[in-house]
Protein backbone atom coordinates (compact mmCIF):
# COMPACT_ATOMS: atom_id res chain seq x y z
CA UNK A 1 0.00 0.00 0.00
CA UNK A 2 1.16 3.31 -0.97
CA UNK A 3 2.24 5.92 1.98
CA UNK A 4 2.10 9.74 2.40
CA UNK A 5 3.46 11.80 4.93
CA UNK A 6 1.36 13.89 6.89
CA UNK A 7 1.61 15.56 10.47
CA UNK A 8 -1.00 17.18 12.28
CA UNK A 9 0.26 19.53 14.99
CA UNK A 10 -2.34 21.72 16.70
CA UNK A 11 -4.13 22.92 20.00
CA UNK A 12 -7.38 20.65 20.20
CA UNK A 13 -10.39 21.26 23.15
CA UNK A 14 -10.49 18.73 25.93
CA UNK A 15 -14.42 17.42 26.13
CA UNK A 16 -13.97 16.41 29.29
CA UNK A 17 -11.99 15.26 32.54
CA UNK A 18 -13.01 12.70 34.71
CA UNK A 19 -11.56 9.91 37.24
CA UNK A 20 -12.67 7.47 34.69
CA UNK A 21 -12.95 7.05 30.96
CA UNK A 22 -14.86 3.75 29.13
CA UNK A 23 -14.35 3.84 25.32
CA UNK A 24 -17.15 1.82 23.54
CA UNK A 25 -20.76 2.17 24.69
CA UNK A 26 -21.40 -1.87 23.79
CA UNK A 27 -22.54 -4.87 27.13
CA UNK A 28 -18.91 -4.51 28.74
CA UNK A 29 -18.76 -0.33 28.37
CA UNK A 30 -21.79 0.15 29.48
CA UNK A 31 -21.82 -2.14 32.58
CA UNK A 32 -18.55 -0.64 33.02
CA UNK A 33 -19.26 2.70 33.20
CA UNK A 34 -22.38 2.38 35.36
CA UNK A 35 -20.57 0.27 37.65
CA UNK A 36 -18.18 2.74 38.25
CA UNK A 37 -20.67 5.78 38.37
CA UNK A 38 -22.94 3.77 41.14
CA UNK A 39 -19.84 3.40 42.94
CA UNK A 40 -18.76 6.89 43.21
CA UNK A 41 -16.24 7.51 40.68
CA UNK A 42 -17.12 10.55 37.97
CA UNK A 43 -17.56 9.03 34.85
CA UNK A 44 -17.72 9.67 30.96
CA UNK A 45 -18.40 7.27 28.06
CA UNK A 46 -17.41 7.91 24.47
CA UNK A 47 -19.07 6.14 21.55
CA UNK A 48 -18.36 6.38 17.40
CA UNK A 49 -22.71 5.43 17.66
CA UNK A 50 -25.36 7.91 18.44
CA UNK A 51 -26.60 5.76 20.71
CA UNK A 52 -24.89 2.81 23.17
CA UNK A 53 -25.35 -0.83 22.31
CA UNK A 54 -22.84 -1.75 20.05
CA UNK A 55 -22.63 -5.39 19.09
CA UNK A 56 -26.26 -5.58 20.41
CA UNK A 57 -27.71 -2.81 18.93
CA UNK A 58 -25.92 -1.76 15.96
CA UNK A 59 -25.03 -5.67 14.90
CA UNK A 60 -28.24 -6.62 15.81
CA UNK A 61 -27.53 -9.71 17.63
CA UNK A 62 -30.11 -12.31 19.68
CA UNK A 63 -30.77 -14.09 21.89
CA UNK A 64 -28.39 -13.35 25.32
CA UNK A 65 -26.41 -16.89 25.07
CA UNK A 66 -26.96 -18.82 28.12
CA UNK A 67 -24.62 -18.47 30.82
CA UNK A 68 -26.80 -20.00 33.34
CA UNK A 69 -25.48 -22.39 36.08
CA UNK A 70 -27.16 -24.85 38.62
CA UNK A 71 -25.39 -27.18 41.24
CA UNK A 72 -27.01 -30.33 40.47
CA UNK A 73 -26.97 -29.51 37.02
CA UNK A 74 -31.00 -29.03 36.45
CA UNK A 75 -32.47 -27.10 34.07
CA UNK A 76 -35.22 -25.67 36.41
CA UNK A 77 -32.75 -24.97 38.78
CA UNK A 78 -30.30 -22.67 37.22
CA UNK A 79 -29.71 -18.82 37.67
CA UNK A 80 -27.94 -16.70 35.64
CA UNK A 81 -24.08 -16.35 36.21
CA UNK A 82 -23.81 -12.71 35.57
CA UNK A 83 -25.46 -9.72 37.05
CA UNK A 84 -25.56 -7.45 38.57
CA UNK A 85 -25.47 -5.09 35.28
CA UNK A 86 -26.47 -8.25 32.98
CA UNK A 87 -29.98 -8.16 34.74
CA UNK A 88 -30.43 -4.52 35.18
CA UNK A 89 -29.86 -4.32 31.38
CA UNK A 90 -32.19 -7.32 30.51
CA UNK A 91 -34.68 -5.79 33.08
CA UNK A 92 -35.03 -2.78 31.54
CA UNK A 93 -35.58 -3.40 28.27
CA UNK A 94 -38.29 -5.85 29.56
CA UNK A 95 -39.53 -3.00 31.27
CA UNK A 96 -40.05 -1.39 27.01
CA UNK A 97 -42.33 -3.90 25.91
CA UNK A 98 -45.92 -4.00 26.23
CA UNK A 99 -47.39 -5.78 28.92
CA UNK A 100 -48.48 -9.13 27.80
CA UNK A 101 -45.06 -9.72 26.37
CA UNK A 102 -43.07 -8.71 29.43
CA UNK A 103 -41.13 -11.84 31.33
CA UNK A 104 -42.02 -11.65 35.04
CA UNK A 105 -38.07 -13.51 35.75
CA UNK A 106 -35.07 -13.78 34.49
CA UNK A 107 -33.62 -16.97 36.39
CA UNK A 108 -33.94 -20.16 35.14
CA UNK A 109 -32.90 -20.75 31.29
CA UNK A 110 -35.76 -23.01 30.64
CA UNK A 111 -38.25 -21.86 27.99
CA UNK A 112 -36.89 -18.26 28.32
CA UNK A 113 -34.63 -17.58 24.96
CA UNK A 114 -33.55 -14.13 26.23
CA UNK A 115 -34.23 -12.22 23.05
CA UNK A 116 -32.36 -8.70 22.71
CA UNK A 117 -34.61 -5.82 20.81
CA UNK A 118 -31.90 -3.71 19.12
CA UNK A 119 -33.56 -0.98 19.82
CA UNK A 120 -35.02 -0.76 23.37
CA UNK A 121 -31.50 -2.51 24.71
CA UNK A 122 -30.30 0.52 23.68
CA UNK A 123 -32.62 2.78 25.52
CA UNK A 124 -32.28 0.29 28.37
CA UNK A 125 -28.36 1.23 28.21
CA UNK A 126 -28.61 4.93 27.78
CA UNK A 127 -31.52 4.79 30.75
CA UNK A 128 -29.14 3.41 33.38
CA UNK A 129 -25.90 5.16 32.17
CA UNK A 130 -28.03 8.59 32.60
CA UNK A 131 -29.51 7.47 35.92
CA UNK A 132 -25.90 7.22 37.18
CA UNK A 133 -24.47 10.22 36.17
CA UNK A 134 -22.38 8.70 33.28
CA UNK A 135 -21.19 11.94 30.63
CA UNK A 136 -22.12 10.26 27.54
CA UNK A 137 -20.15 11.46 24.30
CA UNK A 138 -21.40 9.76 21.58
CA UNK A 139 -19.86 10.39 18.09
CA UNK A 140 -16.35 10.48 19.52
CA UNK A 141 -14.62 7.80 17.18
CA UNK A 142 -10.59 7.08 18.81
CA UNK A 143 -8.40 8.42 16.99
CA UNK A 144 -5.48 8.13 19.25
CA UNK A 145 -3.87 8.12 22.64
CA UNK A 146 -0.86 10.35 24.27
CA UNK A 147 0.59 8.34 26.98
CA UNK A 148 3.18 9.16 28.88
CA UNK A 149 5.88 6.36 30.23
CA UNK A 150 3.12 3.18 31.55
CA UNK A 151 0.22 5.45 31.58
CA UNK A 152 -2.45 6.95 29.21
CA UNK A 153 -2.91 10.78 29.83
CA UNK A 154 -5.39 11.25 27.68
CA UNK A 155 -7.43 9.85 24.88
CA UNK A 156 -8.08 11.47 21.70
CA UNK A 157 -11.48 11.31 19.23
CA UNK A 158 -12.43 12.49 15.70
CA UNK A 159 -15.82 14.30 16.39
CA UNK A 160 -17.85 16.30 14.09
CA UNK A 161 -16.27 19.36 15.95
CA UNK A 162 -12.87 18.04 14.69
CA UNK A 163 -10.82 16.25 17.14
CA UNK A 164 -11.17 16.63 20.66
CA UNK A 165 -9.46 15.29 24.12
CA UNK A 166 -10.61 13.51 27.22
CA UNK A 167 -8.38 13.20 30.03
CA UNK A 168 -9.02 10.89 32.92
CA UNK A 169 -7.13 9.05 35.50
CA UNK A 170 -8.10 5.40 34.61
CA UNK A 171 -9.45 4.16 31.18
CA UNK A 172 -11.15 1.44 30.26
CA UNK A 173 -11.19 -0.44 26.67
CA UNK A 174 -14.50 -1.48 25.59
CA UNK A 175 -14.02 -1.24 22.25
CA UNK A 176 -14.59 -5.11 21.26
CA UNK A 177 -11.16 -5.30 19.22
CA UNK A 178 -9.09 -3.50 21.71
CA UNK A 179 -8.21 -0.14 19.97
CA UNK A 180 -7.52 1.98 23.14
CA UNK A 181 -5.42 -0.82 23.92
CA UNK A 182 -3.27 -1.09 20.54
CA UNK A 183 -3.25 2.33 20.13
CA UNK A 184 -1.40 2.79 23.65
CA UNK A 185 1.00 -0.18 22.94
CA UNK A 186 0.11 -2.98 24.22
CA UNK A 187 0.90 -6.38 23.16
CA UNK A 188 -2.12 -8.67 21.64
CA UNK A 189 -2.52 -11.73 20.11
CA UNK A 190 -4.75 -12.17 16.95
CA UNK A 191 -6.49 -15.59 15.61
CA UNK A 192 -5.94 -19.14 15.96
CA UNK A 193 -2.70 -20.83 15.87
CA UNK A 194 -1.56 -21.90 12.34
CA UNK A 195 -3.91 -20.02 10.35
CA UNK A 196 -3.86 -17.04 11.85
CA UNK A 197 -7.22 -16.20 11.03
CA UNK A 198 -10.13 -14.61 13.55
CA UNK A 199 -13.54 -16.74 13.58
CA UNK A 200 -15.68 -15.22 10.80
CA UNK A 201 -17.61 -12.33 10.97
CA UNK A 202 -21.49 -12.30 10.60
CA UNK A 203 -23.85 -9.91 8.97
CA UNK A 204 -27.36 -10.60 11.34
CA UNK A 205 -30.76 -9.11 9.75
CA UNK A 206 -34.63 -10.53 10.14
CA UNK A 207 -37.41 -11.21 8.07
CA UNK A 208 -40.67 -11.19 8.64
CA UNK A 209 -44.21 -12.15 6.73
CA UNK A 210 -42.60 -15.65 7.41
CA UNK A 211 -45.46 -17.81 7.56
CA UNK A 212 -43.64 -20.10 10.29
CA UNK A 213 -46.67 -22.86 10.66
CA UNK A 214 -46.24 -23.98 6.77
CA UNK A 215 -41.92 -24.26 7.01
CA UNK A 216 -40.18 -27.45 7.12
CA UNK A 217 -36.75 -26.68 9.31
CA UNK A 218 -35.66 -29.91 8.58
CA UNK A 219 -36.36 -29.86 4.80
CA UNK A 220 -35.19 -26.22 4.12
CA UNK A 221 -31.55 -27.05 5.96
CA UNK A 222 -31.22 -29.86 3.63
CA UNK A 223 -32.70 -27.55 0.34
CA UNK A 224 -29.51 -25.51 1.89
CA UNK A 225 -26.73 -27.97 1.58
CA UNK A 226 -28.09 -28.92 -2.37
CA UNK A 227 -28.06 -24.98 -2.99
CA UNK A 228 -24.31 -25.09 -1.94
CA UNK A 229 -23.78 -28.07 -3.65
CA UNK A 230 -24.96 -26.45 -6.76
CA UNK A 231 -23.50 -23.12 -6.73
CA UNK A 232 -26.56 -21.39 -5.64
CA UNK A 233 -25.39 -20.26 -2.65
CA UNK A 234 -22.02 -19.37 -1.58
CA UNK A 235 -21.94 -18.77 2.21
CA UNK A 236 -19.90 -21.57 3.82
CA UNK A 237 -21.57 -22.19 7.09
CA UNK A 238 -22.65 -25.54 7.13
CA UNK A 239 -26.55 -24.51 8.08
CA UNK A 240 -28.81 -21.96 8.68
CA UNK A 241 -29.17 -20.52 12.19
CA UNK A 242 -32.30 -18.52 12.89
CA UNK A 243 -33.36 -17.66 16.15
CA UNK A 244 -37.48 -16.73 17.33
CA UNK A 245 -38.29 -13.19 17.71
CA UNK A 246 -41.42 -11.28 19.62
CA UNK A 247 -43.50 -11.60 16.76
CA UNK A 248 -44.28 -14.75 15.44
CA UNK A 249 -44.04 -14.03 11.90
CA UNK A 250 -40.36 -12.61 11.74
CA UNK A 251 -36.87 -14.93 11.54
CA UNK A 252 -34.05 -13.76 12.87
CA UNK A 253 -31.09 -15.23 10.69
CA UNK A 254 -27.48 -15.65 12.01
CA UNK A 255 -26.28 -17.37 8.90
CA UNK A 256 -23.49 -14.97 6.48
CA UNK A 257 -20.46 -16.40 7.09
CA UNK A 258 -17.11 -13.96 6.29
CA UNK A 259 -14.01 -15.93 6.60
CA UNK A 260 -10.54 -14.89 6.11
CA UNK A 261 -11.34 -11.10 6.87
CA UNK A 262 -9.84 -9.08 9.67
CA UNK A 263 -12.15 -6.99 11.56
CA UNK A 264 -9.41 -4.49 12.63
CA UNK A 265 -8.12 -4.10 8.59
CA UNK A 266 -10.11 -1.20 7.70
CA UNK A 267 -10.31 -2.14 3.70
CA UNK A 268 -11.39 -5.89 4.65
CA UNK A 269 -13.61 -4.74 7.04
CA UNK A 270 -15.41 -3.10 4.23
CA UNK A 271 -15.14 -5.84 2.42
CA UNK A 272 -16.54 -7.92 4.96
CA UNK A 273 -19.45 -5.87 4.61
CA UNK A 274 -20.14 -5.83 1.02
CA UNK A 275 -19.89 -9.67 1.19
CA UNK A 276 -21.94 -10.31 4.59
CA UNK A 277 -25.23 -8.50 2.38
CA UNK A 278 -24.25 -10.42 -0.89
CA UNK A 279 -24.42 -13.32 1.04
CA UNK A 280 -28.53 -12.13 2.73
CA UNK A 281 -29.38 -11.20 -0.77
CA UNK A 282 -28.45 -14.23 -2.31
CA UNK A 283 -30.29 -16.47 1.09
CA UNK A 284 -33.41 -14.48 1.04
CA UNK A 285 -33.69 -14.89 -2.77
CA UNK A 286 -33.70 -18.18 -2.43
CA UNK A 287 -35.74 -18.57 0.72
CA UNK A 288 -39.04 -17.15 -1.13
CA UNK A 289 -37.89 -18.78 -4.67
CA UNK A 290 -37.68 -22.31 -2.58
CA UNK A 291 -38.73 -22.67 0.66
CA UNK A 292 -42.22 -22.69 1.71
CA UNK A 293 -43.68 -20.31 4.16
CA UNK A 294 -41.30 -17.71 2.72
CA UNK A 295 -42.77 -16.88 -0.43
CA UNK A 296 -44.02 -13.24 1.22
CA UNK A 297 -40.98 -12.90 3.87
CA UNK A 298 -39.98 -9.01 3.65
CA UNK A 299 -36.68 -7.53 5.17
CA UNK A 300 -37.78 -5.98 8.12
CA UNK A 301 -34.62 -4.76 9.39
CA UNK A 302 -30.38 -5.72 8.80
CA UNK A 303 -27.50 -4.95 10.83
CA UNK A 304 -25.60 -1.55 10.40
CA UNK A 305 -22.82 -3.29 10.63
CA UNK A 306 -21.30 -6.88 10.66
CA UNK A 307 -21.00 -8.57 13.68
CA UNK A 308 -17.46 -9.76 15.06
CA UNK A 309 -16.77 -12.77 16.99
CA UNK A 310 -13.28 -11.67 17.47
CA UNK A 311 -10.06 -9.70 16.74
CA UNK A 312 -7.39 -9.05 19.00
CA UNK A 313 -6.71 -10.61 22.25
CA UNK A 314 -4.74 -7.95 24.31
CA UNK A 315 -1.56 -9.81 26.85
CA UNK A 316 -2.89 -9.24 30.66
CA UNK A 317 -0.89 -9.85 33.75
CA UNK A 318 -2.85 -13.43 33.66
CA UNK A 319 -3.70 -15.85 30.49
CA UNK A 320 -6.47 -18.45 30.44
CA UNK A 321 -6.47 -21.01 27.84
CA UNK A 322 -8.38 -24.08 26.89
CA UNK A 323 -7.41 -25.86 30.27
CA UNK A 324 -8.66 -23.71 32.56
CA UNK A 325 -11.96 -24.36 30.50
CA UNK A 326 -11.56 -28.13 31.17
CA UNK A 327 -10.07 -27.73 34.48
CA UNK A 328 -13.26 -25.62 35.69
CA UNK A 329 -10.57 -23.61 37.26
CA UNK A 330 -10.71 -20.74 40.11
CA UNK A 331 -9.14 -18.15 41.22
CA UNK A 332 -8.56 -16.08 44.67
CA UNK A 333 -9.10 -13.01 42.39
CA UNK A 334 -11.69 -14.61 40.21
CA UNK A 335 -13.79 -11.45 39.03
CA UNK A 336 -16.61 -13.30 36.55
CA UNK A 337 -17.57 -17.29 36.48
CA UNK A 338 -18.75 -18.66 32.50
CA UNK A 339 -20.06 -22.19 31.50
CA UNK A 340 -20.72 -21.26 28.11
CA UNK A 341 -19.70 -23.49 25.64
CA UNK A 342 -16.21 -23.31 23.78
CA UNK A 343 -17.75 -22.30 20.20
CA UNK A 344 -15.80 -21.55 17.47
CA UNK A 345 -17.03 -20.68 13.95
CA UNK A 346 -14.77 -22.34 12.01
CA UNK A 347 -12.19 -19.38 10.54
CA UNK A 348 -11.45 -20.55 7.25
CA UNK A 349 -14.48 -22.23 6.01
CA UNK A 350 -17.76 -24.48 6.98
CA UNK A 351 -18.03 -25.95 10.40
CA UNK A 352 -18.85 -24.84 14.27
CA UNK A 353 -16.92 -26.95 16.66
CA UNK A 354 -18.03 -27.34 20.92
CA UNK A 355 -16.33 -28.24 23.96
CA UNK A 356 -19.03 -28.50 26.06
CA UNK A 357 -19.60 -27.11 30.06
CA UNK A 358 -22.34 -28.60 31.54
CA UNK A 359 -25.16 -26.81 34.13
CA UNK A 360 -23.04 -27.94 37.04
CA UNK A 361 -19.88 -26.61 36.15
CA UNK A 362 -18.09 -23.34 35.49
CA UNK A 363 -14.77 -21.70 35.38
CA UNK A 364 -14.11 -18.08 36.41
CA UNK A 365 -11.78 -15.67 35.04
CA UNK A 366 -9.24 -13.90 36.97
CA UNK A 367 -8.42 -9.83 37.64
CA UNK A 368 -5.15 -10.36 35.58
CA UNK A 369 -6.46 -11.16 32.58
CA UNK A 370 -8.28 -7.21 32.44
CA UNK A 371 -4.86 -5.83 33.14
CA UNK A 372 -2.35 -5.02 30.37
CA UNK A 373 1.23 -5.98 30.55
CA UNK A 374 1.86 -2.37 29.02
CA UNK A 375 0.18 0.04 30.69
CA UNK A 376 -0.85 0.66 34.41
CA UNK A 377 -4.06 2.78 34.13
CA UNK A 378 -6.04 0.85 31.60
CA UNK A 379 -8.15 -2.33 32.29
CA UNK A 380 -9.91 -4.10 29.36
CA UNK A 381 -14.14 -4.51 29.93
CA UNK A 382 -15.24 -6.31 26.61
CA UNK A 383 -13.91 -9.61 24.81
CA UNK A 384 -10.23 -8.33 24.09
CA UNK A 385 -9.03 -9.92 27.13
CA UNK A 386 -5.98 -12.05 27.48
CA UNK A 387 -7.06 -15.35 26.77
CA UNK A 388 -6.35 -17.90 24.09
CA UNK A 389 -8.06 -18.22 20.67
CA UNK A 390 -10.01 -21.44 21.97
CA UNK A 391 -11.12 -19.89 25.79
CA UNK A 392 -12.15 -16.76 23.66
CA UNK A 393 -14.93 -18.81 21.97
CA UNK A 394 -16.58 -18.91 25.68
CA UNK A 395 -15.59 -16.12 26.93
CA UNK A 396 -16.83 -13.53 24.18
CA UNK A 397 -20.64 -13.77 24.32
CA UNK A 398 -22.56 -10.37 25.83
CA UNK A 399 -23.75 -11.96 29.30
CA UNK A 400 -19.73 -12.71 30.11
CA UNK A 401 -18.97 -9.17 28.64
CA UNK A 402 -21.23 -7.57 30.95
CA UNK A 403 -19.46 -9.64 33.94
CA UNK A 404 -16.25 -8.33 31.99
CA UNK A 405 -16.92 -5.06 32.10
CA UNK A 406 -18.72 -4.80 35.80
CA UNK A 407 -15.44 -5.94 36.75
CA UNK A 408 -12.94 -3.33 35.15
CA UNK A 409 -15.56 -0.40 36.26
CA UNK A 410 -15.73 -1.34 39.76
CA UNK A 411 -11.59 -1.96 39.76
CA UNK A 412 -11.74 1.82 38.32
CA UNK A 413 -14.32 2.96 40.99
CA UNK A 414 -11.78 1.55 43.63
CA UNK A 415 -8.95 3.27 42.11
CA UNK A 416 -10.12 6.66 41.88
CA UNK A 417 -11.22 6.70 45.26
CA UNK A 418 -7.77 6.09 46.37
CA UNK A 419 -6.04 7.82 43.86
CA UNK A 420 -4.33 4.75 42.43
CA UNK A 421 -4.14 3.30 38.77
CA UNK A 422 -6.33 0.49 38.19
CA UNK A 423 -3.31 -2.05 37.97
CA UNK A 424 -2.54 -1.53 41.76
CA UNK A 425 -5.98 -2.64 42.54
CA UNK A 426 -6.12 -5.58 45.05
CA UNK A 427 -7.90 -8.69 43.11
CA UNK A 428 -8.78 -10.03 45.98
CA UNK A 429 -10.40 -7.04 48.05
CA UNK A 430 -11.91 -6.87 43.83
CA UNK A 431 -13.81 -9.72 44.48
CA UNK A 432 -15.18 -9.09 47.59
CA UNK A 433 -16.52 -5.79 46.28
CA UNK A 434 -18.17 -7.40 43.64
CA UNK A 435 -19.60 -9.94 45.38
CA UNK A 436 -21.02 -6.85 47.65
CA UNK A 437 -22.24 -5.59 44.76
CA UNK A 438 -24.20 -8.42 43.68
CA UNK A 439 -22.06 -9.99 40.96
CA UNK A 440 -22.26 -14.03 41.03
CA UNK A 441 -19.16 -15.05 42.81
Amino acid sequence: MATVRYVFDAEIPVAAECDVLVVGAGPGGVSAAVTAARNGAKVALADLHGAPGGTATFGEITPMMPNHYSPDGVKEHTHPLDGPLYLDIMKRMNSYLPAPLRRSEFGSYVGVDYIVDKNLISLAMEDLCLEAGVKMLYHFRLADVQREGRRIVRAVFQTKSGLMAVDARNFIDATGDGDLAALAGCAFEFGEKGSGYCQPMTLCFKLCHVDRDRVDWPAMQAAYKEAQRTGRLHCPRENILTFRFHDNDVVHFNTTRVVKKSAVDALERSEAEIEGRRQMREIVDWLRAEIPGFENARYLSVAAEIGVRESRRILGRAYLTQEDFVRHATFPDGILRCNYNIDIHSPVGTGTSFVRCTLAEFYEIPFGCLLPRDVDNLAVGCRAISVSHELHASSRVMPPVCSTGQAAGMAAAMAAKRGIDVSAVDGVELRGELRNFGAQL
